[in-house]
């Protein structure tokens, strides 16, 4: 990597850290988020398409350290799928997204500049379709991409693109401090939050617009806004004493459902995706592993005893499974008759249900079919790899995770896997490596930078990578050492 675009990370990381470090647990969400500056937009005055690039890469870390992020790569895969869908059926961007789903059960959803648009699980698990939940994804990304927080920026005077930075770690540190973090960020956000809040409405609108936009260009049935809309609505007026988080910072009038029913309406008569297997899955497989493993047994076994479907045996699987019942969990697979469809999501379940059970030749044997199937699923390469370690063969391990490389924007699971397949095959400076990337995607600097200087130490290195990680070490504490 460049060392300018090392240190214009870690310039960053220092900027965002040193703001954030006085604030403390995750309390609440709330909606933010920037990206693609128009031709004249005053937003581009304050941060450049390609330095918001580069903060997006360290506030998704910001996102890892501070909020319970999913790091199951079949989730990971299916939130990441559907919203490149979004983007490639009518977005005209080459921005980064990063897509995360937040393990919480409150309903929520929030973009934040650099282009990520986190989804919390409550929200996923209220959705009823594909299409629903498309288009709170397909809204965040107009947040996103309409630059909002940026034009908001753009009306406080004096705002440069250091301080900006900074007013960025104080709305994270209000989304995620808690009343701690609230009452500090007051005097920071007062004037920022006074001089936007004539700009909300016309945001959501803007939002909402381009959101069914890219739904009608992705084939997603537009209707899944209203009646997404409709579900919240009903929802908060049954809980009327919690409003849904959602709501607060996303103001749903009559109107903006009304106005959501006539564009859909525009394009009634036309065939178009209402929902697939793969959103189910995804959905079931979000509750079989957010939810206390105990519970969902009990639950699941009088379910399954009125409605014996194939969704209820593959969530019972996954608690069971957690509790290490993998023989329990392969006899309630074998329940289910999947459709072509299914395949992929009950045979990547048999194989880790295999892998709980100690049947790791059953496991690899599934595993590898899946990978000559779906070559670089990072899915079925990380129980692959965790199959191969349980197997006693960590090159190998190693050898099939380093096909998926190690951007520091990737799954934090996959630096750990590496991190132990490393050590076991005798390569400490990479397990260290990957312990540093790992620290990286949680914005832990220091530790991070000790472990490459406990990597470059090792004995036995090679020259290839010894001079990889000291330059990497060098470039790092050079910048320490200048901004402490």
């Amino acid at each position: 990597m460049n060392p300018t675009n090392y240190r214009w990370r870690y310039f960053l990381l220092s900027l965002v850290l040193t703001v954030m470090s006085s604030f403390t647990a995750v309390n609440s969400e709330e909606d933010y988020g920037i990206i693609l500056p128009d031709i004249g937009d005053p937003a581009s005055a304050l941060l450049s398409v390609n330095q918001e690039i580069e903060l997006g890469k360290i506030l998704v870390a910001q996102v890892n350290q501070r909020l319970p992020v999913s790091q199951d790569p079949e989730l990971r895969n299916y939130l990441q799928s559907l919203g490149t869908r979004l983007i490639s059926g009518g977005l005209n961007s080459d921005f980064p997204f990063y897509f995360r789903l937040v393990f919480d059960s409150r309903i929520n959803a929030f973009a934040m500049p650099g282009g990520i648009v986190a989804i919390n699980s409550g929200l996923l698990i209220l959705s009823q379709s594909e299409s629903e939940l498309a288009s709170v994804v397909a809204h965040e990304i107009s947040h996103v991409s309409q630059r909002h927080i940026a034009r908001r920026f753009a009306r406080q005077q004096k705002l440069s693109v250091i301080n900006t930075i900074a007013l960025l770690g104080t709305v994270l540190a209000t989304i995620y401090g808690g009343e701690a973090g609230q009452a500090a960020g007051t005097a920071t956000l007062g004037a920022f939050q006074d001089a936007s809040l004539s700009y909300s409405r016309a945001f959501e609108q803007e939002a909402d617009r381009i959101g069914m936009s890219l739904l009608i260009n992705a084939n997603l049935d537009p209707f899944g806004m209203p009646r997404f809309f409709e579900r919240l609505n009903a929802h908060s007026q049954i809980n009327q004493s919690k409003i849904p988080e959602f709501l607060r910072s996303h103001p749903l009038t009559t109107s903006r459902i009304s106005d959501s029913k006539v564009r859909a309406e525009q394009f009634k008569g036309k065939r178009y995706v209402e929902d697939t297997v793969h959103f189910q899955y995804a959905k079931a497989r979000a509750i079989g592993i957010s939810s206390d493993p105990n519970a969902l047994v009990n639950h699941y076994q009088k379910l399954i005893a009125e409605e014996s479907n194939n969704l209820n045996y593959y969530i019972y699987s996954i608690a069971l499974n957690r509790l290490g019942r993998g023989k329990q969990a392969l006899r309630a697979l074998d329940k289910i008759i999947p459709s072509n469809n299914e395949r992929f999501p009950i045979e990547l379940a048999r194989a880790q249900a295999f892998i709980a059970d100690r049947q790791i030749d059953n496991a690899l044997k599934i595993l590898q079919e899946l990978d000559d199937l779906y070559p670089q699923n990072e899915s079925v390469i990380y129980y692959l790899a965790t199959a191969l370690l349980e197997d006693k063969k960590p090159k190998e391990a190693l050898d099939k995770l380093d096909t998926l490389g190690n951007d520091i924007t990737g799954n934090p699971a996959i630096e750990r896997l590496r991190a132990r397949a490393a050590d076991g095959a005798g390569q400490p400076w990479r397990s260290h490596e990957a312990l540093s990337n790992y620290d990286l995607m949680h914005a832990r600097f220091e530790t991070a930078v000790e472990h490459l200087l406990i990597a470059a130490r090792q004995t036995g290195i090679d020259p290839h990578s010894k001079a990889r990680i000291e330059a990497k070490k060098d470039e790092l504490i050079e910048f320490r050492n200048k901004h402490k």
